[in-house]
């Protein structure tokens, strides 16, 4: 956001109101960070040096929250006009929990507040401190009395004094239940963020698309606002629910086909036959659905990092996806590169997560590796040779940002195999699935689901399969094939 709008804010701002940014911010920045923070040019910077300013809408939440909609002026915008951005808009920068805190705050009469400091079981000396609701908030959370799985005390102590206000509590209650209701996965898939992202909380980057002139907040990826050059929608949904598809090439779609495996002297690990079938299909396949296909073959570990980084330094702003598709042995969370040296898969994926021109943008990653091997209940031999790639391979390690889906050629105990000419069971049926699937407009999500059960319903070398596809994506996809 434009340097001189913000410090023209700070100018307008009285020092109640930074306060109540601040407690908003609380889940957005450290607290101590926080807790040196005087006016708004110390949180604009604090939030900056996150990357919580580049999409431009978290200051004109946070001004529409505390009610400062004259100053929404200074950023050339509007209440309604911001408002019907953020009703598009899936990812939530200031938490509902703490926007529920907020709310009780500005409905606290001063009665209810004695109340409140009366029943509050906060020490004196803490009390004696208190001056707002927001300040005994701040404190019982300190203190480990209240927090968004442990609200009970804060009702017990609104209900006596108004009951309106517990009923708030009990309401949001039910909206986060019935929230990660609707976010419950598809059958076969494991949940997408929680199990997958160790951080205490998430923050994605995104683009600033708002720019000096804010009047159109103009938007690249939600597709709220088309650019002017784009002259037709290939694909035309709810976009809301959809992740825009409008350029042609539709995006970067780099394959890593590792294959000979001679110098890999300590781990031992044999040629992948086969694995240049699988290459080629992939090939055929993205480029049915207009992808720029890019094939690197045989790379080393470090080499391996440096072509994805080299994708993820690429200007995407007229594309609307990303894939990478790495077929090589693997062992523990990671791939080997022909050297037999490990990369970390969320190494691999976190350059493109953070690269500024993919932000909002799906980023597809597709993984030929293999895990422990699980005996079928049942026996049979399919035809031909089939060889397993490599070593276990701990995925439940990975986690991955948003907007990201990697697919897996198969869940942990199970082995992935490879058939020596006619190329892997995963990658194969994936291939098949896009082609069949992608003109009938299903989801990226439907179509991996479908692959899950073809190929879990084969016996190979007596041996099961089962795929796994993990996702942070917020929308739908459907990938144009003609």
């Amino acid at each position: 956001m434009d340097l001189q709008m913000l410090l023209e804010i700070d100018e307008d701002l009285e020092k109640g109101e930074v306060a109540q940014l601040k407690f908003l911010c609380t889940d957005l920045v450290q607290k101590k960070r926080l807790e040196t923070v005087t006016d708004f040019k110390d949180l604009s910077q604090r939030l900056d040096e996150l990357r919580l300013l580049d999409d431009g809408l978290l200051v004109p939440e946070l001004l529409i929250k505390i009610r400062c909609f004259d100053m929404l002026k200074i950023l050339n915008t509007s209440k309604e006009q911001v408002e019907r951005y953020l009703a598009h808009d899936d990812y939530k920068r200031v938490s509902p929990y703490r926007k529920m805190l907020f709310q009780l705050s500005e409905d606290m009469t001063e009665e209810n507040l004695r109340i409140v400091m009366f029943l509050s079981d906060l020490p004196k000396a803490k009390l004696e401190t208190c001056t707002s609701f927001l300040d005994i908030i701040i404190e019982m959370e300190k203190q480990q009395k209240l927090g968004e799985e442990n609200l009970d005390e804060l009702k017990d102590i609104l209900d006596k004094c108004d009951k309106q206000l517990a009923d708030r509590i009990e309401k949001f209650r039910n909206m986060q239940r019935d929230r990660e209701q609707a976010l419950s996965c598809p059958v076969g898939v494991r949940p997408p963020l929680k199990e997958l992202y160790n951080h205490e909380h998430f923050i994605p980057n995104y683009p600033d698309y708002m720019g000096t002139d804010m009047s159109g907040l103009r938007r690249a990826s939600f597709g709220l606002a088309t650019d002017s050059h784009i002259e037709k929608q290939t694909i035309t949904y709810d976009e809301k629910d959809y992740y825009t598809i409008s350029h042609r090439p539709v995006g970067h779609c780099l394959i890593i086909n590792n294959y000979d495996f001679e110098m890999s002297k300590i781990q031992k690990l044999g040629n992948r036959k086969g694995t240049h079938t699988d290459a080629e299909s992939l090939e055929r396949v993205f480029k049915k659905m207009h992808f720029e296909i890019t094939v690197k073959g045989d790379l080393t570990a470090s080499e391996m990092l440096e072509v994805v980084k080299e994708f993820a330094e690429k200007d995407h702003s007229q594309m609307d996806i990303f894939v990478c598709c790495v077929l090589s042995h693997g062992e523990k969370g990671a791939v080997f590169g022909v050297d037999g040296e490990l990369v970390e898969i969320y190494e691999l994926m976190q350059h493109p997560a953070k690269c500024r021109s993919l932000a909002n943008k799906p980023k597809l990653f597709f993984i030929q590796a293999n895990q422990v091997g699980q005996r079928a209940m049942w026996m049979e031999q399919e035809e031909g040779t089939y060889e397993e790639d490599a070593q276990k391979v701990a995925y439940n390690s990975i986690h991955i940002e948003a907007d990201l889906l990697i697919g897996m050629a198969t869940v942990e105990g199970y082995q992935s195999y490879r058939h020596t000419t006619d190329g892997s069971i995963y990658i194969q049926e994936l291939c098949r699935q896009l082609e069949d699937l992608c003109p009938k407009n299903e989801d990226i999500l439907s179509i991996l689901t479908k692959v899950n059960s073809e190929v879990s319903n084969r016996t190979l070398k007596g041996y099961k399969q089962m795929p796994e596809p993990r996702y942070t994506l917020r929308k739908k996809l459907i990938l144009p094939m003609d």
